[in-house]
């Protein structure tokens, strides 16, 4: 999440952030996961502090790696003579315990969440737990270390839900090994292939994706139930979890790299999967005793798995043999290789005889060479036949098998060959040497063979597996002479590297299960041993000791390289570069990558050395009394934090970065050390605790495969996650069909009308409408008048058939291709309507609502689920709670009468029936709405052409006009590559358009005039290049061309899908200005009291999502922020600027912390993104309801073009000015200040000055100054008004940017800006809040 946040672009050698920037962004980060997550507990933020040793190797690599990556970046960029920015770029490095950077994050997060709690009620109502860098250990780790603590407690809920985010593929078995079900992982969707560069994408274009551990435990449980019956011992998914842990590091993790040859995407963990299912029927026991394992059963594993890479050995070998085949049937014969030879008793016997043979003719003459001969009975096997005819041939001797002696008895002859007597007699005496050198070389050869034992003589396997353990000792002696630089034959070096290994296995299961064994363990090497020569496992003994973390400083010296040398202090530095520097060679600028068998390029192994600890340490003791005070407050360990919401007097927070965060004036967080749970005699639970609800007995949202009926096989099913089918195998859900046998008259008279559960496994609640076979759709229909409904059956139209069995087909290929699924064939479909969620009643009861007719889905009857054993408790029917009791004196709400509609507002007394508010609001504020719907309509350009017309008033060809409208990639003559000529105005196979400049309502283009000028332009500047697509261009006109693009500002466009609606980055800049003239103009503010209004005339911000479902909106609606979580602070106003399928862009009239620029659309935190039921849409009031309680009806979006929206009508209940009352609070609102934004173009918003009137007793210059609120940072000045002071975040003058930026809080009046970002607010008191007079 903090990489995500500061450094999103490592490619761009362009990028820049600032660190204000980066805070803010892992702010927003943080709150937007928080939103999603929802956590009603705890919130547990772990950073990762001080590794382990055996972590810190992976630092290392992956450290060294990114400075020679971002190295390789920045060259490139200058080698293609590009002018990068002054300023250093991030170096990502820094996000390690004890650099400056991440004891000011620290101290940021430590304010972010001060902030969050006084302010955000969903973070109120959970613990949160801060574990910084300066806490030792990893972040993942020191969350498990709770949740182990938190299970031996007497009082722990065993069915308490865990999600964890994260992204590294550890926590998956971090997750299992907690051996608590209901625990999910969260993490950002993962896409492969080429990445596609994203225009400004916000938060919310993020995907994120839920990994259910129940599901995949369900799965694990289909995979090795099958060996139930033939184990010794009892079946336990829980400690098939643990073995299945300890399998799956032996392909790779953090702490110890994979067996060779043993990778995920080559089948790994399948076949040891089969392997273990063999092997574990043979023991007495699970390998893995909750993270002590069995040597004794891991070596039985071990073993069988080293038929594994003999397969692997072999088909590399019989690959290798075949390619040489290939190669010999294309190259010219040559000498003979010089292979091993391998011989038998009989053989050596044979040999014998001929090498003598040989020898004692050496000196004789050609005469009697002629004559000499070796006689032999041939009494030979075939084996000793083919053996004897290699030896002739490779000593050149001539071999006769048809003669006989005097006994007639068949003899092998040899002789020396004729044919080289003859040469013989004719060469000189050096030639004469070489062909003896020669014949003395191939006798050495059959001198050095290997014996094959005697009783093997006859067995051909056994010779042939001799042979191939000789290849396969080879094999292993060149891995281990490359990978290692060890000798296979050396003992002593062999031993220490398998006894490391092994060591590895169990300091990892100890780390998982219990945690650190030993601060300082790490395995020295940086590839395994090969798998068949892991022996004497069985009889390792492990002895860890626990030692001490390195501290920080001693950290950062052993990960970082020498390009982040700034990262560490100045006493250390020259240990990275000086060349008397003892530790030196710890620092190499070059290195080697080896991918050894992986694809990716991020899992190469790094070989560079591994830290000597005592030398480092020496080294830098001679260095650490230079360290200053600072440097030493970095260099030590700290302790978590826990933040938890005080309601009692606030306090001052002060800011985390003056001059840019403010102080929080009205802290309602306390702070204060966090240990974890302890033991205390007590011992961690292994496996589940007792009362844990497992299967179809999950908490609702924790999906099951056993909520229904069904059986399981593994086998190869095509199954297409990522747009290819899976050539591998995949476990095949088979479900059983309840309904079978049935008609479909009796299923729909069960079902129709009824609440079920479709989506399996991801239950969702619907409610039956219909059911339908392939002839006949079944309903419920009145047929007599006041009777009950009967079922009816109606026949499908003429295509309704086809229809209907395509969507049939299409859930059973569904579930089939996409989810390893089958349904068998669908007969039945049931028609259901969702549910939408929870829709409250006038007198405060709240009820299901189900999704209208036009959202009908159709799922299977197999695969409907008519109840569930967990309900969803967010979804529970509730009946109305007493007025008193649902709205105490003090809560804040948002008025929803037909005068001040919208207004924040306060319950000041309830009876059994009615409510008593507090509301103050501006009277101009209506006519202010419709100012910006004003503006809208003058900026968007109501003359769109079609495409043709366009064409003929440019004077070019429609064709062309549609070309140079889209993308035009042509040749680029100088460089010889492509560009785009283009205007990028019009997608249509991405169904995108460009807000003020294309649109596509129907089936054709339409273009505005702006376009229709740039056309213009274009043509004139560019007549060659406007006429003819594509072609070879000259280098100097294509420069001309892109340089005029980049004026025009056309590579800077941003296309949206056809069916939003957005307005450009002009028209927002102009309602930016109209905001802060609008609140530089505000004088005077009316304040009231209400009594005797029903309670829905009042919105509270928690019931906002059930009433604000149906809101409708244009882009320029006026809108205020109703709930009191999320990004965006409660109660500021905005504009509609964007309006997308789910959600809102919006340009607030004040900027705060996590707020966005919308893809660089609005001034700096003034965007955001926001749902639909999170804002209150004041231009068009669809929820407003009557103050008079015999009366009052909530009204519709469709009820207001009746209604006549804005009419005025006399108010029923009496409304009663304040008579000599001092000043009343209304929703406090600690953090946000007042006052319109501003950005760096116009300066600060001005606010009122000395003598402003605040109540008819109280002056506000005075030490009576009241508390205000913001009211979406309206300005207001005059007497009698509405006065901010400087206790809330943007204090006096709202949050107007200036200078470098900032939330800051000060005394005096708001000078004007001078720069650009932040947040800015001058002036003093407890925090503002609304004040009437």
């Amino acid at each position: 999440m903090i990489r995500s946040g500061s450094h999103p672009n490592d490619e761009d050698a362009h990028f820049r952030l600032s660190e204000e920037q980066i805070f803010t962004s892992i702010f927003s980060y943080v709150d937007h996961l928080f939103g999603k997550i929802k956590p009603k507990k705890l919130f547990f933020m772990a950073v990762d502090g001080v590794a382990p040793r055996a972590k810190m190797n992976q630092q290392r690599s992956r450290r060294f790696k990114t400075a020679k990556e971002a190295r390789e970046v920045r060259e490139k960029a200058e080698r293609k003579g590009e002018k990068l920015p002054d300023e250093r770029a991030f170096d990502s490095n820094c996000i390690t315990p004890g650099t400056v950077f991440m004891a000011k994050l620290s101290e940021q997060l430590k304010y972010f969440v001060n902030k969050k709690i006084s302010e955000d009620s969903n973070w109120r109502e959970c613990q949160v737990i801060l574990s910084g860098h300066e806490v030792p250990g990893e972040g993942e780790h020191k969350i498990m270390e709770y949740i182990r603590k938190s299970r031996a407690q007497p009082d722990y809920n065993p069915n308490v839900r865990h999600c964890l985010y994260g992204l590294d593929a550890d926590l998956i078995m971090l997750g299992l090994l907690s051996h608590d079900p209901h625990f999910c992982l969260l993490r950002e969707e993962v896409k492969f292939g080429p990445a596609r560069k994203k225009h400004n994408a916000g938060l919310e274009s993020i995907n994120f994706y839920l990994l259910h551990l129940t599901l995949m435990r369900e799965y694990l449980d289909l995979e090795f139930r099958e060996i139930e019956t033939i184990l010794p011992f009892d079946y336990s998914l829980e400690r098939v979890i643990d073995d299945f842990i300890l399998l799956a590091v032996f392909v790779g993790n953090d702490f110890l790299p994979h067996l060779p040859d043993v990778h995920i995407h080559e089948n790994g963990l399948e076949r040891l999967f089969e392997i273990y299912k063999q092997v574990l029927p043979s023991l007495d026991g699970y390998l893995n005793e909750s993270g002590a394992i069995d040597t004794v059963r891991l070596q039985v594993l071990l073993d069988r798995m080293q038929e594994w890479e003999q397969e692997i050995f072999q088909r590399e070998y019989s690959d290798m043999n075949w390619i040489k085949g290939k190669q010999s049937k294309h190259s010219k014969p040559g000498p003979s290789s010089n292979s091993a030879v391998v011989m038998t008793p009989s053989q050596r016997m044979i040999f014998d005889q001929v090498k003598s043979f040989v020898l004692e003719n050496r000196s004789t003459s050609t005469s009697e060479l002629r004559r000499a001969e070796l006689s032999m009975p041939n009494l030979f096997s075939a084996r000793e036949r083919e053996f004897l005819t290699n030896l002739a041939r490779d000593l050149h001797l001539t071999l006769s098998w048809d003669e006989y002696d005097e006994e007639d008895q068949n003899l092998v002859v040899l002789r020396f060959p004729e044919s080289a007597l003859d040469e013989q007699e004719s060469e000189s005496d050096s030639q004469d040497e070489a062909a003896t050198v020669a014949v003395d070389r191939v006798l050495k050869k059959y001198d050095k063979a290997k014996m094959l034992m005697e009783n093997a003589e006859d067995n051909f396997d056994a010779r042939e597996q001799l042979r191939l353990k000789q290849k396969m000792d080879d094999w292993k002696r060149e891995y281990y002479s490359d990978k290692l630089r060890l000798s296979y034959d050396d003992y002593d070096q062999m031993n220490p590297l398998i006894f490391r290994y092994i060591e590895g296995l169990q300091w990892v299961m100890h780390y998982y299960y219990s945690g650190v064994c030993s601060w300082g363990w790490f395995y020295d090497y940086h590839y395994a041993p090969r798998i068949s020569d892991f022996v004497g496992v069985d009889k390792m003994v492990f002895h860890f000791e626990l030692g001490k973390p390195f501290r920080p400083f001693e950290q950062l010296m052993g990960v970082l390289p020498e390009a982040s040398k700034e990262l560490v202090p100045p006493p250390y530095r020259p240990l990275m570069y000086d060349v008397d520097s003892p530790i030196l060679d710890f620092y190499p600028k070059d290195f080697e990558q080896d991918l050894n068998g992986k694809k990716q390029e991020w899992e190469a192994v790094v070989k560079i050395p591994f830290i000597d600890e005592n030398r480092l340490l020496q080294a830098m003791a001679s260095k650490e009394h230079k360290l200053t005070e600072e440097e030493r407050g970095r260099n030590r360990f700290g302790t978590s934090l826990s933040f938890s919401f005080h309601p009692g007097p606030p306090t001052v927070y002060a800011s985390s970065l003056p001059g840019f965060f403010p102080a929080i004036h009205r802290c309602q967080c306390v702070m204060e050390p966090y240990d974890l749970p302890i033991l205390d005699g007590l011992h961690l639970v292994q496996g589940l605790c007792d009362g844990v609800l497992l299967g179809a007995e999950s908490l609702a949202g924790f999906p099951s495969l056993k909520t229904i009926h069904h059986h399981a096989t593994l086998g190869h099913h095509g199954v297409n996650i990522h747009g290819t089918e899976s050539r591998n195998k995949s476990m095949v859900i088979h479900v059983k069909d309840p309904h079978e046998g049935k008609k479909t008259q009796e299923v729909a008279e069960e079902m129709i009308g009824q609440r079920v559960f479709i989506g399996w496994p991801f239950l969702q609640e619907g409610k039956v409408t219909a059911v339908s076979d392939s002839l006949f759709k079944y309903e419920k229909a009145e047929i007599i008048p006041g009777a009950p409904e009967k079922v009816v059956q109606n026949p499908h139209p003429p295509h309704g058939v086809g229809t209907w069995r395509a969507k049939a087909e299409r859930i059973e290929t569904h579930y089939s291709k996409r989810c390893g699924v089958i349904t068998d064939s669908v007969e039945i479909l049931v028609h259901v309507v969702p549910l939408k969620g929870m829709k409250p009643l006038d007198n405060g009861a709240f009820i299901k609502e189900y999704e209208t007719q036009d959202k009908e889905t159709e799922q299977a009857a197999q695969l409907t689920i008519t109840s569930v054993a967990s309900e969803d408790p967010r979804y529970l029917e509730r009946v109305p709670p007493p007025l008193s009791e649902e709205f105490p004196i003090g809560t804040k709400v948002f008025f929803l009468g037909e005068h001040a509609y919208g207004t924040a507002a306060q319950i000041s007394g309830a009876t059994d029936k009615t409510l008593s508010v507090i509301l103050a609001y501006f009277a101009q504020d209506k006519d202010e709405n419709e100012k910006f719907k004003n503006l809208i309509r003058e900026q968007v350009s109501e003359s769109y052409y079609p495409l043709r017309d366009v064409a003929e008033i440019v004077g070019l060809s429609p064709k062309v006009v549609s070309k140079l409208t889209s993308r035009v990639m042509a040749v680029d003559g100088d460089r010889s590559g492509k560009m785009n000529l283009g205007l990028s105005l019009k997608f249509e196979g991405r169904a995108q358009k460009v807000v003020d400049y294309s649109r596509k309502p129907d089936r054709y283009w339409e273009f505005s005039q702006i376009t229709v000028d740039l056309i213009r332009e274009y043509k004139e500047k560019f007549p060659e290049l406007s006429e003819v697509f594509p072609g070879p261009t000259s280098g100097a006109r294509v420069k001309e061309l892109k340089a005029w693009l980049v004026e025009k500002g056309v590579r800077d466009f941003e296309p949206v899908p056809l069916n939003c609606d957005k307005v450009g980055k002009e028209t927002v800049r102009k309602i930016e200005e109209l905001v802060d003239q609008l609140s530089e103009r505000r004088t005077q503010m009316k304040k009231v009291i209400v009594n005797g209004i029903p309670r829905q005339a009042v919105l509270k911000p928690a019931h906002a999502i059930y009433r604000l479902q149906n809101q409708q909106f244009e882009i320029g609606d006026r809108i205020a922020m109703v709930k009191d979580s999320g990004s965006v602070p409660l109660s500021i106003k905005g504009v509609v600027i964007g309006i997308n399928a789910k959600t809102l862009d919006v340009v607030w009239d004040v900027s705060f912390m996590s707020g966005s620029t919308l893809g660089d659309r609005c001034s700096q935190y003034r965007g955001a993104t926001v749902e639909f039921n999170s804002c209150l849409n004041l231009s068009n009031p669809q929820v407003s309801t009557s103050t008079n309680p015999s009366k009052s009806q909530q009204s519709h979006p469709n009820d207001n073009a009746q209604r006549g929206i804005g009419q005025r009508q006399t108010p029923p209940s009496v409304w009663k000015p304040p008579v000599n009352q001092g000043p009343i609070h209304i929703m406090e609102n600690p953090q946000r200040g007042r006052g319109g934004a501003v950005n760096g173009r116009r300066g600060g918003t001005p606010i009122s000055r000395r003598g402003t009137g605040i109540s008819s007793n109280h002056q506000a210059n005075g030490t009576d100054e009241p508390q205000t609120m913001s009211d979406g940072g309206l300005n207001h000045r005059g007497r009698g008004g509405l006065h901010h002071l400087a206790r809330g975040s943007a204090g006096r003058g709202g949050s107007s940017l200036g200078g470098r930026g900032g939330f800051a809080g000060g005394r005096g009046v708001v000078p004007p800006a001078r720069g650009g970002g932040g947040f800015r607010g001058r002036g003093r008191g407890q925090g503002a809040l609304w004040t009437a007079s």
